[in-house]
């Protein structure tokens, strides 16, 4: 019977280590875990002032605040992208006001590219409006005389040409 209680001792004590073992992993999973979450949030910290620090020297280099012509490149390109989102969204503005329904004085809905009322026949005379231009000196985009600052880069404008 001590043979049989011996047996059970050391399989028991086998198990009791093994259980050990696992809590020591789980300990150690648990540990590493928290170090990686801990490290993941000074990664993201990290990535956020990176980001904010290249808005910063962009904005630096746009507005002539900092030459450097390592930077010429990353800016021009920026510049580019800005310019075709700006193309874009007046592009998309254009479309928006073309979708604008024009009534005529009898209250009826006029096609858009009608000429004359369908109900009381007459002529439909849409004023035009004339806008004078000048072109931004930093990113060439077609900017209203008016304005005295680029709507596209926000460069100020020299508007005495």
């Amino acid at each position: 019977m001590s043979n049989l209680r011996e047996k059970f001792d050391k399989r028991f004590a086998r198990v009791q280590d093994g259980i050990d073992k696992g809590r020591e992993k789980i300990e150690i999973v648990k540990e590493k875990s928290t170090l990686s979450d801990e490290m993941d949030d000074y990664q993201l910290k990290k990535t956020n002032l990176l980001l904010e620090m290249g808005e910063l020297l962009y904005t630096k280099l746009r507005n002539n605040t900092i030459i450097d012509n390592d930077f010429d490149d990353y800016k021009n390109q920026i510049i580019d992208i800005d310019k075709n989102i700006y193309d874009i969204s007046m592009k998309i503005k254009e479309i928006e006001s073309l979708k604008n329904d024009t009534t005529c004085e009898c209250g009826s809905v006029l096609n858009q590219n009608a000429k004359f009322c369908g109900e009381c026949g007459k002529k439909i005379e849409i004023e035009e409006i004339q806008v004078k231009y000048i072109i931004c000196n930093n990113c060439d985009s077609e900017v209203d005389l008016e304005s005295k600052y680029c709507s596209c880069c926000g460069f100020k404008l020299d508007n005495n040409l």
